[in-house]
């Protein structure tokens, strides 16, 4: 076997061990398994939390992107996440399962997402939502492609996204900051495992600067109202410090939540308070960010 497809699919198993230390999944109204068809004849799996809802009153919805460094990561192992999400806000929640590297480098897991904001938005009557009502959101390599959906809804003229929260992307491939320099080789995700899926997800030909995997080098105009969240502890710090700089100095309404002491992943796993003891009030912050914005 390929030695990275091997190390990728150590990576992707590793993460699936961790689903139990997310919490006990609550209780959601309803839950379906969907299949959202892309203009490359990808049937992408997705699934659909919807929270109780009076008759006749729509719903604001969110578009989720998973994390997992662009190789990793699925459906499950982000599920207590949306369940949350669906609840706290009261917004129908749209996850998928869009396509990894290596076997599907950039810019396709990419283009998947985009195919699900489309979806989202043709489907808004039937689902019961309004579709001037979506934002979109996701965590790490989930949140980076959540501001390069947003991108490319500006350039593609629409659908239009209402507000983004982006849960510590990664905002380049940039490892010369202060942050990497401190927790480079010892907090995830380190030096090493950034440069391993780097040559995982970007195709030959593809620079590493290229604004579709690197949205610190993009044009930041005219995109949504934006809330960074990011632990001062995680190696991708400096990078979301940046990217919310560019974004404000760009015109865009942007916050910068900074969480003492958190590391990454401490949204994801927010009901894990002895190591992630801050999870909960990212969650909330992020909650109370998309009401202002959506107003269910």
């Amino acid at each position: 076997m390929d030695k990275k497809i091997e190390r990728v699919l150590e990576m992707r198993n590793d993460y699936r061990q961790l689903i139990s230390t997310a919490g006990e999944p609550d209780w959601v109204e309803t839950l379906s398994a969907i299949v959202i068809p892309t203009s490359t004849e990808y049937d992408m799996p997705a699934r659909l939390y919807v929270p109780a809802q009076k008759e006749n009153t729509l719903k604001p919805a969110i578009l989720f992107i998973h994390g997992g460094g662009w190789v990793s990561g699925d459906l499950d192992t982000h599920d207590v996440l949306c369940r949350a999400l669906a609840n706290k806000f009261g917004a129908v929640v749209l996850a998928i399962d869009y396509r990894l590297a290596p076997e599907f480098p950039a810019p396709i897991g990419i283009e998947d997402s985009y195919a699900a904001l489309q979806w989202l938005h043709q489907q808004a009557e039937t689902l019961k939502i309004d579709r001037n009502a979506i934002a979109v959101t996701g965590d790490s390599a989930g949140a980076t492609i959540a501001i390069v959906v947003n991108t490319l809804t500006r350039d593609r003229k629409g659908p239009p996204i209402c507000a983004q929260w982006l849960m510590y992307p990664s905002a380049s491939f940039d490892f010369d900051t202060p942050s990497f320099a401190v927790f480079g080789e010892t907090n995830f995700p380190t030096t090493d495992i950034m440069k391993f899926v780097a040559s995982c997800y970007l195709p030959e030909g593809m620079a590493i600067n290229d604004p579709l995997v690197s949205p610190l080098y993009g044009n930041h105009h005219h995109l949504s109202p934006t809330l960074i969240s990011v632990g001062d502890n995680d190696p991708l710090y400096d990078g979301c410090i940046q990217l919310g700089d560019f974004l404000n100095h760009a015109g865009v309404t942007t916050l910068v939540n900074v969480y003492k002491n958190a590391e990454h992943g401490f949204i994801q796993f927010f009901k894990d308070t002895t190591t992630h003891p801050v999870g909960m009030a990212g969650l909330k912050d992020g909650v109370t960010f998309l009401k202002h914005y959506l107003r269910p």
